[in-house]
């Protein structure tokens, strides 16, 4: 099985295992918790600098910590803005359309733009990996058009329909401004009609967002997919770990073999959970995987 094909095995059994869960306080609380970091995360990626604690004083005090410029502020309040009518949009089943781009738009440059909601009017020159976005009296028209493949790419898996997503509006450049942004939150709109939590990125997901955006203008939305199928895979594991109450969790680096175990981690054959950037585990997680192994070393001499 190819990667994609994976990550996507992965993302659906998590997803299985979440959509059964009964509503629970603390499931509530993680899902919070994936949207805020998803907020600071795509804040970031749009030259916000607030971390973690400054974007929840914002968002859950209205406190402005850190002495960041204003704009700053205004992206991290505007795109949750926007992030919050994505959720309570998620539960609809209808069609994405071009009148909800330009009220996420809206929503996520107010305050930073003189023209919330417009398409551009202006052709804009060629991206940085030299992809020359349509001219601007075509913008109606293909906005349209990509809604539309939004709804044909409906059956494609997750990762790879949420990456093509982002890449195709980012071609686009249907707006003056923030198109980056209005990319992520379509993605986080098609992730959650489909049962998923939003695309929340770490620094590493982030630092290798860029170059798997440009891959994907380039056409080949598989890094890209990469990215997103992971932080996907990632978001459920935290909900259902937030379902099943784990056992006494250890560092990964304190039971044997720790390479082996992290990149058994990394495939998604070990359960692991991920706190302040370190893995742990248990050691009936640990007997489960080994036992895993010997299995398939038993049977593979008959394949």
């Amino acid at each position: 099985m190819d990667a994609i094909g994976q990550i996507t095995g992965r993302v659906e059994a998590l997803a299985a295992i979440v959509r059964a869960a009964p509503p629970a306080a603390t499931l509530r609380e993680t899902y919070a918790a994936i949207r805020l970091d998803e907020v600071g995360s795509s804040s970031r990626l749009a030259g916000s600098r607030l971390d973690r604690t400054e974007v929840r004083a914002l968002l859950e005090r209205g406190r402005a910590l850190g002495g960041h410029r204003l704009d700053e502020y205004l992206t991290v309040r505007g795109y949750a803005d926007a992030a919050t009518w994505v959720a309570q949009q998620g539960t609809r089943r209808t069609r994405v359309t071009t009148e909800d781009l330009r009220m996420l738009h809206r929503l996520a440059v107010r305050g930073l733009a003189d023209d919330p909601g417009a398409w551009r009017t202006r052709t804009v020159p060629p991206l940085a990996d030299g992809t020359v976005p349509p001219p601007h009296w075509l913008v109606p028209f293909e906005t349209e058009t990509y809604v539309g493949r939004l709804a044909l790419g409906a059956s494609d898996p997750a990762p790879l329909a949420l990456a093509r997503a982002i890449a195709r509006l980012i071609r686009l450049q249907p707006f003056a401004s923030g198109n980056g942004r209005v990319a992520r939150l379509v993605a986080n709109l098609l992730a959650y009609r489909r049962g998923l939590p939003p695309i929340a990125l770490d620094s590493r997901a982030r630092r290798a967002y860029a170059g798997a955006v440009r891959t994907a203008l380039a056409g080949n939305p598989e890094p890209l997919a990469r990215v997103v199928g992971v932080a996907l895979a990632r978001g459920l594991e935290r909900l259902r770990d937030a379902i099943e109450p784990v056992g006494a969790l250890q560092p990964l680096a304190a039971f044997g073999t720790p390479d082996r175990l992290y990149k058994a981690a990394q495939r998604g054959r070990l359960r692991v959970v991920r706190r302040d950037g370190r893995l742990y585990s248990t050691d009936s997680w640990i007997g489960e995987y080994a036992a895993k192994v010997s299995t398939e070393s038993l049977t593979e001499p008959m394949k």
